[in-house]
């Protein structure tokens, strides 16, 4: 099994000066070995909320090979009962979030056929991929067990009045290791415009903030993408603390997440080189495979009454 550090091939040579005594020095040469170039792969099974979806970003470590050998995998999802899928070369957008993926060159991987049903939360599910070498690097996933939200009690999209709070509360899922929250809130430009903030992008996606599997409750969107203010512009970071702006638009989606997802996209508690992550993958390649289940709602910034002809309910009952 491959893990964080890969074989290496002979590399660059250093000439390094050395202490040799009081006369003077000696010169001796050190080889470093250069790292290999190896497969990585970031599969997800996601169901719930929305359309079920199974799909694989593959690219390399490196980046000095090109994605094109990246096409002729073999890949496939099992279930259970032996029932299996298979995944085969997509776009990329399939495996991307939207405006993400220009940096890291590679190839899209996801289920042609209609999966909706196809695993079922508790459920184990098997990944298996074949290069065209013939070599084999498999995964397994825990899907975690059921989960629905408990508050908002609205479904599918409701409203939110601007200054207002939204609690989401939601019941423990059975094997879960963590509670992912993340949202995209959209219409930025327009809806800020009308406080005489003025701002660079239209929409801005929150992430990553992952909670115990103890902790089932999140408010929106104060708590939302804590770790990511620092990133945002101060005036837009500011008006999201107050609440969702009138005329923005959030899609919001709590997902109850595995093991390999949380080892994946952790951090630890001093990691100066960025996040920790632990590959779940056995064989020629390194990565993750990962697995949610998934509610989505999505959220209107404004009172019920500034969408006339619409039915929405409010976000919160009473306010």
């Amino acid at each position: 099994m491959r893990g964080a550090m890969v074989g290496a091939r002979a590399g660059l040579v250093l000439v390094v000066g050395l202490l040799g005594g009081l006369s003077g020095c000696e010169l001796a040469e050190i080889t470093i070995a250069e790292p290999d170039d190896i497969m990585v792969v970031e599969a997800y099974v996601r169901i719930g909320d929305g359309i079920d979806q199974v799909s694989a970003w593959v690219h390399w470590t490196m980046g000095t090979r090109s994605p094109e050998d990246l096409t002729d995998l073999t890949m496939r999802v099992v279930r259970e009962d032996g029932e299996d899928a298979f995944l085969l070369l997509r776009p990329d957008n399939l495996c991307l979030r939207r405006g993400l993926g220009a940096d890291v060159e590679g190839a899209c991987y996801a289920a042609e056929v209609d999966i909706e049903g196809f695993f079922d939360p508790g459920s184990q599910a098997d990944l298996e991929i074949v290069t065209g070498e013939g070599e084999v690097t498999r995964g397994v996933s825990e899907i975690p067990g059921n989960m629905e939200l408990i508050r908002p009690e609205a479904r599918g999209r409701c409203a939110l009045a601007p200054g207002d709070t939204l609690l989401f509360e939601w019941n423990r899922s059975p094997g879960v290791w963590a509670y992912s929250a993340e949202t995209e809130v959209m219409d930025l430009k327009d809806a800020l415009a009308a406080e005489g903030i003025v701002v660079e992008t239209d929409s801005v996606a929150l992430r990553g903030l992952a909670v115990s599997d103890a902790d089932t409750t999140v408010a929106f969107p104060q708590e939302f993408g804590i770790l990511e203010r620092f990133d945002l512009e101060q005036e837009v970071a500011l008006a999201l603390q107050r609440g969702l702006p009138r005329g923005a638009t959030a899609n919001v989606v709590i997902a109850a997440v595995d093991r390999n997802y949380v080892n994946w996209v952790r951090g630890g508690n001093f990691n100066p080189s960025g996040f920790v992550r632990v590959s779940s993958l056995q064989g020629e390649a390194v990565g993750v495979f990962g697995s949610m289940v998934r509610r989505n709602i999505e959220v209107k910034g404004g009172a019920p009454g500034d969408f006339p002809g619409e039915s929405i309910s409010n976000c919160v009952p009473g306010g």
